[in-house]
């Protein structure tokens, strides 16, 4: 049997190496890895006489050890620990893969099949080096990776007092600074760490203000301490009266908005449309639901798109994109991010696979975006308010055709109380019917 050590160097100090990798290391024919780990192995046994293999990527990796069935034991090591964002955790996967059903050579597949036995040794992540060097416990950190991909830091800073990222470019700090300074948050002490465990570490320390414009390693870390964090309630219906309105640009109102949202059963990590967005305050309500997903706004009107805006920054709220156009036509000109990106949500460019779709107000094209939505994500749940007849009946068509679907349907009308003189009247809202769709 094939044995292949998937091994954590460190954060990049030789003497951060455990014994138990350096032995593993010795032992091996092959070491494989990217530039600067196998660096830190090289150092850490100079007296190491086997072949080196650099190579970053999973699937290059992949293709090596099955390539040379003659190399029986191969070390590939990794920056960091091997569980905290590491490249070994794809290389394991892709491995496992490649076995039998059960780690057996019994595949249908005899050239996919292989047995290797996969042996973990652990390393000193750059982030526990880094936490401890400003005695910060990791228990209490949000951890982000940015390397190679996108995320929103607003919502995350906003709710938890240390959020611990590793960095992905060199100006990564200074964007995120920007965002910071933007939506209220000049407060935020930032501490960035570069060329950790080495003799020429540093700690750069400051405000937004302070970091604007300043360049760090790509491999850099940073930590944003927020000393005004709040966890919000996760409930929905915020008063309109807290909206940003203006006077044509309509508003879902609180009491059906909470009852749209429910429906909607948003994770932290959801990807929403909010179609005939308005207002915007059902993306408010599910950007806040979901502070590591994405609200995609969906309006034609560039007064409500204004309106969308001062809310964002009002209710200090970044991971809503708007896109202007009507749906689902506006959809054409973006390419769609696959199936496997979707964690990857940046501001412009590609458009990320919904899973969860308010149709608030859809211009007459209410079936032709039902059917765009299961189109490009049959998962997908969809919540629909309409107030007329004529839209209600649109719904029942589009049930009639989808057949793989339940359909939800409950008309609710709200009733206030208002103060008139020295009594109290009853004041009726519309009729809303709220339509739930989703897969059987």
């Amino acid at each position: 049997m094939r044995i292949v050590n998937l091994i954590g160097v460190g954060p990049g100090s030789p003497e951060m190496m455990t014994t138990q990798a350096i032995k593993a290391i010795k032992e091996s024919e092959v070491l494989m890895g990217a530039a600067r780990a196998l660096k830190t192995a090289k150092d850490a046994v100079p007296e190491l006489d086997i072949e080196i293999c650099e190579a970053v990527k999973t699937d290059d990796m992949v293709a090596y050890i099955k390539g040379h069935p003659e190399k029986k034991v191969i070390s590939c090591v990794f920056t960091g620990d091997t569980s905290v964002y590491s490249g070994a955790i794809p290389l394991k996967k892709a491995l496992e893969q490649n076995m039998g059903p059960d780690g057996g050579d019994d595949s249908e597949d005899e050239d996919r099949a292989e047995n290797f036995e996969i042996r973990n040794y652990a390393g000193v992540s750059s982030i526990q080096y880094f936490l401890s060097k400003r005695s910060v416990s990791m228990a209490n950190v949000k951890l982000v990776s940015l390397h190679g991909r996108y995320k929103d830091m607003i919502p995350l800073i906003r709710e938890n007092k240390y959020v611990c990222a590793l960095l992905g470019s060199e100006d990564t700090v200074s964007k995120i600074s920007e965002e910071l300074a933007q939506f209220g948050f000049g407060s935020v002490k930032i501490i960035v760490g570069e060329r950790l465990s080495y003799p020429d570490e540093c700690f750069t320390v400051g405000k937004p203000r302070d970091m604007k414009g300043k360049m760090f390693d790509r491999l850099a870390i940073a930590l944003f301490e927020n000393d005004n964090a709040e966890t919000p309630v996760r409930s929905y219906g915020i008063g309109d009266e807290h909206f940003e309105r203006a006077e044509a640009v309509p508003i879902t109102k609180r009491d059906v908005r909470a009852l749209s949202l429910c429906r909607l059963a948003i994770k932290e990590d959801s990807i929403i449309y909010d179609i005939g967005a308005g207002s915007g305050s059902m993306s408010i309500e599910a950007g806040l639901a979901c502070p590591e997903g994405k609200v995609i706004a969906v309006e034609m009107n560039q007064e409500a798109i204004d309106t969308i805006e001062r809310n964002r920054y009002q209710f200090k709220v970044d991971n809503i994109r708007i896109i202007r156009g009507k749906a689902p036509e506006c959809f054409e000109e973006f390419e769609m991010q696959k199936p496997g990106e979707r964690k990857n949500v940046a501001d412009e460019g590609v458009l990320p696979i919904p899973d969860r779709v308010f149709i608030g107000g859809s211009k007459g094209n209410l079936q032709k975006i039902i059917d765009w939505a299961v189109r490009v994500n049959p998962d997908v749940v969809i919540v629909i308010n309409t107030v007329t007849l004529e839209s209600v009946a649109e719904v029942l068509e589009v049930e009639r055709r989808l057949t793989d679907y339940n359909f939800e349907m409950v008309e609710i009308q709200s009733t206030g109380l208002e103060r008139r003189g020295s009594y109290h009247m009853h004041r009726a809202e519309n009729p809303i019917t709220i339509t739930r769709i989703s897969r059987r």
